[in-house]
């Protein structure tokens, strides 16, 4: 049998996950603890934390390295955890993950910055709705919050304008990049294998745990048998869930892309906030926001419409959208402006009119799974809250679930 050592010797001289080491194609069978499917910030952030209980680990991804999609496509922001209903795992891991990723980055030196938030309200309906978010972040035990007037408000922000706001003090910025690059080579020193370029063509239930069966780009194979599956697979979450026999549609796991864009501002604006500055959120997304860099440079966005493919163009016709949503609070900010810069895609539960949605973080034994723990529908605030993530996945593994 060809050992996770030799996988890793292969993955650590450069090469693809199967292909290139295989003569004609034979297929290599595997034997590990936990597969990791996904390495997302979240996929890492448990490989990370479970590599700790001396398992026999093995992280898949089918891209050629961690990050590709949402993880590295997102404004890079640590919430502070007001948007949350009570009660429910984005309010309660987010507020728990601030904490956390506030230390971790501390302690690793992973570059970050604790700016603070501002969420400006420019009329009274979005008065009504800062009101709610300082009561909800209150039960959800957000620390500092504080409503502001509007004559307060040019006290810590001279160029932002608005009838009132929310203060956030708890909320930061970070290097996304390099918070996994940290999961990544945590979890490798303690002996976990990361092996990209291998995409999950089969999950079957056996009698001793779980059959996955991979392939890669060159048509190389690879069966993996393990106890475990923790599937972390992001925007294609569902589609694992699915290939594992569930009904994602009966589930509640059918995910529904929705995508953000971002323009960047020109650099005469660099160093104009010091803050984070956000409107009133939308029914699907927090709204087009200021979105500091570490390095002082500003963008806007994301703003949110749900789509059928994974397509990362931005439109720049959406320029108009972004500088008028902008221009309510933000009066400095000029349409030329405004160049298209990036976009990413949310892995989201809800559709369009539907209602909160909260994390899947759950054991499928009751589905006759057992050992299988899906995580879908992990959008925002799941970069803040996946030191927080890992522990519960953790507790669920320890727990038998």
């Amino acid at each position: 049998m060809i050992s996770v050592r030799n996988i890793r010797l292969w993955v650590d001289a450069g090469m693809t996950c199967i292909g290139k080491v295989l003569n004609d194609r034979e297929s290599l069978m595997e034997k590990v603890d936990i597969v990791i499917i996904g390495a997302g910030v979240v996929g890492l952030a448990v490989a990370r934390q479970l590599s700790s209980h001396k398992k026999e680990i093995l992280v898949l991804e089918r891209h050629d390295g961690f990050g590709r999609e949402t993880s590295s496509r997102n404004s890079e922001v640590i919430h502070a955890g007001m948007y949350y209903p009570a009660g429910s795992l984005k309010a309660r891991l987010c507020v728990e993950g601030n904490r956390l990723m506030r230390e971790l980055c501390q302690k690793y030196n992973i570059p970050h910055a604790v700016t603070g938030k501002i969420i400006v309200a420019s009329d009274e309906a979005e008065r009504n709705k800062i009101e709610k978010l300082f009561a909800q972040g209150n039960a959800n035990g957000v620390p500092g919050l504080r409503l502001l007037t509007g004559r307060e408000i040019p006290g810590m922000e001279p160029q932002v304008i608005g009838e009132a706001a929310l203060w956030s003090p708890s909320t930061g910025i970070l290097d996304s990049h390099r918070l996994m690059n940290f999961f990544a080579q945590s979890a490798a020193a303690a002996g976990t294998t990361i092996v990209y370029g291998c995409a999950v063509t089969g999950l079957q239930k056996t009698a001793n745990g779980f059959l996955i069966e991979t392939r890669d780009a060159d048509g190389g194979t690879l069966a993996v048998e393990c106890k475990i599956v923790v599937n972390a697979a992001g925007l294609s979450a569902d589609a694992v869930a699915a290939i594992a026999g569930i009904d994602v549609d009966a589930a509640g796991y059918r995910i529904h892309p929705c995508k953000g864009e971002y323009f960047s501002v020109a650099g005469r604006h660099r160093g104009k906030l010091t803050r984070l500055v956000y409107p009133a959120p939308t029914a699907i997304s927090l709204g087009v926001h200021s979105v500091l860099k570490l390095d002082g440079s500003l963008k806007l966005g994301p703003n949110a419409f749900y789509v059928d493919e994974l397509n990362y163009d931005v439109d720049a016709g959406h320029r108009r959208e972004f500088y008028e949503s902008a221009g309510k609070y933000l009066p400095f900010i000029e349409y030329d402006d405004l160049q298209a810069d990036m976009a990413g895609i949310r892995p989201k539960l809800q559709t369009a009119g539907e209602t909160f949605r909260d994390f899947v973080i759950r054991g499928e034994s009751e589905r006759g799974l057992p050992g299988l723990i899906n995580l879908i529908g992990l959008e925002s605030p799941a970069l803040t809250a996946s030191p927080a993530i890992a522990k519960y996945v953790e507790d669920l593994i320890r727990r038998g679930l």
